[in-house]
C-alpha cells in the first residue's frame, strides 16, 4: 500500500523498527542456543518450546511459542535499508507474516526473508550474531516512543501521527494536507 500511494502522492518511506516487546530483547544470538544446558533440552534434541500449553506471559497475553523479541529482523531490516532493499524485504516479510503466519523472529525465517529480497546472508549473518545493529534499533524504537508510538503500524507525516488501521485514502488525504 505504501509503495503504490508513494509513486502517486509522492513521498518518502523511512521505515524504522517498533519492539513490541522491548524487555524481551535478546543479550546476543549465541546466547540463544549455547546457554542452554543439556538438561533444558528435550529428549529429541530440540529446544523446548518457551510455553507449555495452559501457560501464558501473565493473564492477559496468551501462550505462545513465537520469539519474543523482534528485535533480530528489525537488525536484518536495518541492513537491508543500507543496502536500498528495504522495500523489497519489507513486503518479503510481511508477506511470510500475513499470508503466511510466520514467526519473524526465528533465525531461519531471517534468512530466507534476507534470500528472497536479494540480499547477501553470508555478509548479514556475521553483523546479527555480533549484535551490531542492535543499538540503532533499540534508539530507533526509543524514538518512536518519544514521538508517540504506542502500536504498529504507525505513520508520522509532516510531524503528526497516525496509530492503528488507517485506509490508503485516509493516509492519502494526511500526506495531502502537508502540501
Amino acid at each position: 500500500m505504501l509503495e503504490e500511494l508513494a509513486s502517486t502522492v509522492d513521498f518518502e518511506i523511512d521505515r524504522r523498527p517498533f519492539l513490541l516487546r522491548p524487555d524481551a530483547v535478546e543479550d546476543g544470538i549465541g546466547s540463544m542456543d549455547s546457554s542452554m544446558d543439556s538438561q533444558e533440552r528435550e529428549s529429541n534434541g530440540r529446544r523446548p518450546p518457551l510455553y507449555r500449553p495452559g501457560e501464558g506471559l501473565s493473564d492477559t497475553e496468551p501462550a505462545s511459542n513465537r520469539a519474543l523479541s523482534t528485535l533480530l529482523v528489525h537488525a536484518a531490516t536495518a541492513y537491508a535499508k543500507e543496502s536500498g532493499l528495504d522495500g523489497q524485504f519489507y513486503r518479503s516479510a510481511a508477506k511470510e507474516y500475513w499470508e503466511q503466519g510466520t514467526d519473524l523472529g526465528l533465525l531461519y525465517t531471517i534468512r530466507r526473508i534476507t534470500v528472497l529480497a536479494g540480499l547477501d546472508w553470508g555478509d548479514l549473518w556475521p553483523k546479527l550474531q555480533s549484535g551490531s545493529y542492535h543499538n540503532l534499533v533499540l534508539a530507533q524504537h526509543a524514538e518512536a516512543k518519544a514521538a508517540g508510538v504506542t502500536q504498529t503500524p504507525s505513520f508520522q507525516v509532516n510531524g503528526r501521527l497516525h496509530s492503528g488501521a488507517i485506509t490508503k485514502d485516509e493516509l492519502r488525504a494526511a500526506v495531502q494536507t502537508t502540501r
